[in-house]
């Protein structure tokens, strides 16, 4: 069965800068290389002058068949529809009680001010995190948040700050990462 794989949005920069290619360093036969439904709000709004990173992660993304993974739920009428996080039926598949848990513990009342992605403070983070209890996460995210909490609380999140002291592929990095612990 492959492993689950579900990309930071921090982690783009990250393959571009290095030339790595997922196709080849996350075989499918492996890996399913995942985004959360979050994720997507975050790549639009990525400024004109990183026009390469957008083109590098849409052209991942389609050649690589990563695929949009969202929550079931119904729809949010304070939402349009292009900005509805969850997804209904036959789109989004069931929350676990323990990621359900986690994003309880995380979540404080969605308020404040909107980011230019069009989601609130950690909005992102909080469910990336809560996959991390039966996926890998891939992040560069050590600071103190949902990421790292879910880290300490025996997550499956997998810190790239390391990777290019290691003479490992990214695949080989991830299996020695999740096995150390």
């Amino acid at each position: 069965m492959a492993t689950s794989v579900y990309i930071d949005n921090n982690v783009w920069d990250f393959l571009l800068e290095r030339g790595l290619d997922l196709a080849v360093e996350l075989p499918s036969e492996e890996f399913c290389v995942c985004i959360t439904r979050e994720a997507e709000f975050e790549i639009p709004p990525i400024p004109s002058d990183k026009s390469e990173l957008k083109a590098f992660i849409n052209e991942t993304i389609a050649r690589c068949g990563i695929l949009t993974e969202s929550y079931f739920g119904f729809y949010d009428d304070s939402l349009p529809q292009k900005e509805q996080r969850m997804r209904g039926f036959d789109g989004g598949r069931f929350i676990t009680r323990e990621e359900e848990a986690f994003m309880n513990q995380q979540r404080s009342p969605l308020s404040g001010k909107k980011s230019t992605t069009g989601l609130y403070k950690d909005e992102a983070d909080i469910p990336l995190a809560a996959r991390s209890f039966h996926s890998v996460v891939l992040s560069l995210d050590s600071k103190t948040g949902p990421i790292n909490t879910a880290y300490r609380q025996g997550g499956k999140v997998v810190f790239l700050a390391d990777f290019d002291i290691n003479n490992l592929t990214l695949s080989d990095f991830i299996k020695a990462d999740i096995h150390s612990k």
